[in-house]
């Protein structure tokens, strides 16, 4: 049984909280499963102050402190995200910004990404995710798989295929 935290930082429920509820679903049948919501917690903006190295958290006074260890316990994090004109959303990358003060005492080994998008293409996905990936191998966790939602436009497009890949991929963590 690992730990899995889900970090959704959509500011609305819809596509990206679909895939994650199904990604949820099947991690759930053999795990522990943490979700947080972004759009849920008060995050402020790093202010590179670097008081993390002097006193080991961050000195702003926010949700973020109260995470940190939730986060350090997990074996396993998934970062999901609506594309927004060909980045990561804000939210998420405020959100990997402030995982400075811990970055160093993680022990998360493995990482999934469920982002969508309203292109038709997971070339696409794959450009707009790179500060992902960069962030990733800066900390030392291998990127397992990315979960496409191409082509969601609107809420309510994600696929029941879509749906399924991400379940299925949830269920297979153990």
């Amino acid at each position: 049984m690992k730990n899995v935290v889900i970090i959704s930082s959509s500011m609305r429920k819809g596509n990206s909280d679909k895939l994650c509820d199904e990604f949820e679903k099947g991690a759930k049948e053999n795990n522990t499963v943490i979700r947080i919501n972004l759009r849920d917690i008060n995050l402020k903006f790093c202010i590179s102050c670097c008081d993390c190295y002097n006193i080991g958290k961050c000195s702003l006074d926010d949700d973020m402190n109260a995470l940190y260890e939730k986060i350090k316990e997990a074996d396993i994090i998934v970062f999901a995200t609506p594309i927004y004109f060909g980045e990561m959303s804000g939210q998420l990358k405020t959100f990997l910004d402030r995982l400075y003060p811990i970055y160093q005492n993680l022990k998360v080994k493995e990482a999934y990404v469920i982002a969508t998008c309203y292109q038709n293409s997971k070339a696409f996905i794959e450009d707009s995710i790179i500060g992902i990936k960069r962030f990733l191998t800066d900390v030392g966790v291998e990127l397992k798989a990315v979960i496409y939602g191409e082509n969601t436009d609107e809420i309510g497009d994600v696929s029941l295929s879509q749906c399924q890949r991400s379940y299925d991929i949830g269920k297979r963590i153990q």
